[in-house]
């Protein structure tokens, strides 16, 4: 029961970190702050990719209690001291997730509501409303083109924290 405890206790630590790369997405998005988007979605995703390892290490672990067995009836089995410490890895993981998957959604909604403002934005111009020159529209129309993107990967991300597995071991 031990090692199933670090495992869970692991998987809360690498679900933490998930949320707090999120929260910094968020942040960045409510601050107007898009040149760090992309950077922040790979942190997004590399957490992510290692929030999925531990859920795989953890489905190992808790195979010889049996296929499918959910962390409350593992804990209702469980002797000693270890049904009260697998309900409160049970809290802390649930309200991990419900974070998580709150976040996510938020920062989706930022992304879509920031692709629609680049959408109506007019096109740039110079000084008094007059043109800008090649050179200047060139480059206003590459920031806003990677400002585009830098939300779209935002979108992706949000899209790809589904986490079917481990909501089923928290049933």
């Amino acid at each position: 029961m031990e090692q199933i405890a670090a495992v869970i206790e692991r998987e809360g630590e690498l679900l933490d970190s998930l949320l707090f790369k999120l929260v910094e997405t968020r942040l960045l998005l409510e601050s107007g702050e898009h040149r760090y988007l992309a950077r922040a979605t790979r942190e997004v995703e590399r957490a992510r990719r290692r929030t999925r390892e531990a859920d795989l290490v953890r489905a190992a672990s808790v195979a010889d209690i049996g296929r499918g067995a959910t962390l409350r009836a593992i804990a209702s089995t469980a002797s000693g001291p270890w049904p009260g410490i697998l309900r409160d890895h049970h809290e802390r993981l649930s309200g991990l997730v419900a974070e998580i998957e709150q976040t996510a959604h938020r920062n989706a909604d930022l992304a879509r509501c920031g692709l629609e403002a680049l959408r109506l934005a007019p096109v740039a111009s110079g000084p008094a409303g007059g043109e800008l020159s090649d050179e200047h529209s060139r480059d206003a129309e590459l920031v806003r083109l990677a400002r585009g993107a830098a939300l779209e990967t935002v979108l992706g991300t949000a899209s790809r924290l589904r986490m079917p597995d481990l909501l089923d071991f928290l049933r």
